[in-house]
């Protein structure tokens, strides 16, 4: 079956403008939108944007591009939060022959020097005045750059050559607003867009950084289409399939959902853009945004997952009725879900008489046209699994990374297997799992290598062409895989006993109070872990309890002895190596701005061993 020509485009961009071409009124995305200062209950209105009328936007853009000397190889980065202007730049440098590179908006000026040097990009999109500052301050100054295995660490100026912004901002002589350029005369389709080739490269990628410097993902434009392509064979999404975009673009796993709105007959809804100073990331405007979007498919990360089902249960554990009927909702389908036919008839009747409150649940975050997210960017614990598929909520956990462009696993609709992450997407998707269960790929989507990384890239990079991943897993019967672990993250104890952190930390954070963990016990004599809290469910128990809590919970005795009971009930189905014999509560949380999580909310484990030393040695 041919796959909108995806086999036989030349390039993305090509992609693009031969559906634009063949479909003019196809419907590419729309955009929440409101007027003035946001307020939650503020009136949106959704704005459709047609494929004819985004390749106008796209001509206008490469055309100032090419009037700055963008040309093939030329590297132009991207600083932004998900909104349709991003993948709008992406593909007029595409167009150009240009490489696009992806930058997180929550990055400090540091780590952006580090990836304009890295990738010599010396023109960039920044989305509003807080993005510009950064770049212009980049360009002023000195900064360290840190070493790598192939380099001595170095002190370098970056050069900024063009700044485009999607926000009126400062004036400057180097910065030209996006809204000038779309609303400027018209202008063609590049003239060298034939001269680019799916072997030609698209983008760089850089990993989140968690054990160093970010390693940027060199991806060609023939990666790309494989992957949409691979998504496609999958059943993932359809021609009609509408997707919600709020997971920063930035990041593989969005990019892909990104193009698949812009080169197949699918859209994309963007959620509003609160402030137009900053890319601070409004809450309550995003979760109303998903909610009367209501996308069919909403692609998402473990971690706000985890959030939505804290939310549901807090409110369940409020007095009132409000909060029992919800708890009959909840506590019966859960139970339902885990006995079936052995539940009691006050469970089943429950549950039916309950069955709208759980509509209601899935319409309140995901409104009435969802059909199911995508959970992908890392491991989605079982519990959190279970406890949405028991109230009707449909996740479909998947797999893949920057390295192989992106997905090469998900679990089919109507077909999943909670704990695994799905089977291949597609027959042209190899996987190779080695002695030590390491997961090795090779494919039409598996990306070339590092950046200015040749060692890096030959240790990951076999020379038949497989990219070892360092995730450890296995199959089934049915050849579904199941990630077991990270082969950098298993702990080696004293003894010479090996343990996989993520199984009991995924278990630990079925508590309601615990929000992180981190096992500690390389090269000890056993296992520790570092915990936060989730503040809010601890001070709900101890009101629930007429108990005076302290002010720092985390230096609380009765919370430790909460959180350390449910540890022991843990421990009682672990080997005594595996055990976790001593915990430490932390103050605060891991977050993104703290640096402590990546933007993509996976912990940077190295980091938090390194700043919690003293509490580490404290417990051993």
């Amino acid at each position: 079956m041919r796959y909108w020509g995806l086999d036989e485009a030349q390039n993305l961009a090509a992609a693009f403008y031969d559906l634009a071409e063949k479909e003019p009124e196809k419907l590419v995305y729309a955009q929440a939108q409101f007027d003035g200062q946001f307020e939650s209950k503020h009136e949106r209105r959704w704005v459709e944007t047609q494929a004819k009328d985004v390749k106008e936007r796209i001509n206008k853009v490469a055309q100032y591009l090419k009037s700055t000397g963008v040309k093939k190889g030329t590297k132009v980065a991207i600083i932004s939060t998900s909104r349709p202007e991003w993948m709008e730049a992406d593909l007029a440098i595409l167009a150009c022959g240009g490489i696009s590179i992806s930058v997180y908006q929550t990055l400090p000026e540091r780590e952006i020097a580090y990836i304009l040097y890295d990738s010599g990009a010396e023109i960039v999109f920044a989305e509003n005045e807080e993005q510009v500052k950064k770049v212009l301050k980049i360009g002023e100054q000195e900064w360290n750059i840190p070493a790598t295995e192939d380099r001595p660490e170095s002190k370098s100026r970056i050069t900024i050559k063009k700044v485009i912004s999607f926000e009126n901002t400062m004036s400057s002589e180097i910065v030209t607003v996006y809204r000038q350029l779309v609303n400027g005369p018209a202008a063609p389709i590049p003239a060298d867009l034939d001269k680019i080739t799916r072997a030609d490269l698209a983008s760089f990628v850089y990993t989140s950084g968690t054990t160093g410097p970010p390693k940027g993902v060199v991806q060609t434009h023939g990666n790309h289409l494989a992957n949409i392509r691979q998504a496609a064979e999958s059943g993932l999404y359809v021609g009609t399939s509408t997707i919600m975009m709020f997971l920063p673009l930035a990041h593989s796993f969005a990019k892909l959902m990104g193009y698949i709105g812009f080169v197949t007959p699918a859209s994309l809804k963007f959620i509003a853009i609160v402030d137009n100073k900053t890319s601070r990331m409004e809450p309550v405007s995003v979760t109303r945004d998903i909610r009367e979007g209501s996308a069919k498919i909403v692609p998402i990360v473990p971690r706000l997952l985890e959030k939505m089902k804290d939310g549901i249960l807090r409110q369940a554990n409020a007095a009132g009725l409000k909060g029992t009927i919800l708890t009959n909702a909840v506590r019966s389908a859960e139970e339902l879900y885990e006995k079936g036919a052995h539940a009691s008839f006050k469970t089943k009747m429950l549950f039916f008489l309950t069955a709208g409150i759980r509509t209601k649940i899935r319409h309140k975050l995901f409104g009435p046209h969802f059909m199911y997210c995508v959970v992908g960017g890392a491991k989605l614990p079982v519990p959190v699994a279970k406890f949405f598929d028991a109230i009707g909520i449909e996740l479909l956990e998947g797999y893949g990374l920057t390295e192989t462009c992106v997905a090469t696993n998900v679990n089919p609709v109507g077909r999943k297997k909670i704990g695994s992450v799905g089977p291949l997407l597609s027959k042209d998707i190899e996987l190779k799992i080695l002695e030590d269960s390491e997961l090795c790929y090779r494919g039409p989507n598996i990306s070339l290598g590092y950046n200015n990384r040749k060692t890096a890239t030959e240790s990951s990079w076999d020379q038949d062409g497989w990219f070892h991943t360092g995730d450890l897993g296995s199959l089934d019967k049915d050849s579904y895989l199941t990630i077991t672990g990270r082969k950098k993250e298993i702990i080696v104890g004293s003894t010479g006993k090996k343990v996989a952190p993520n199984d009991i930390e995924d278990k630990v954070k079925g508590c309601p109070y615990v929000s992180q963990i981190v096992m500690v016990g390389e090269g000890r004599a056993y296992c520790t872990a570092l915990i936060t809290l989730n503040e809010e469910s601890v001070r709900d128990w101890g009101r629930s309890l007429n108990k005076d809590l302290s002010q720092k919970l985390s230096e609380d005795p009765e919370v430790k002895t909460l959180i350390w009971a449910f540890v022991q009930e843990i421990n009682e189905k672990l080997a005594n190596f595996e055990q976790i014999k001593q915990i430490a509560i932390l103050p605060g949380d891991f977050t993104v701005d703290n640096l402590l999580l990546t933007p993509t909310f996976k912990i940077k484990r190295k980091l938090v061993e390194e700043r919690f030393k003293d509490v580490v040695d404290g417990l051993y």
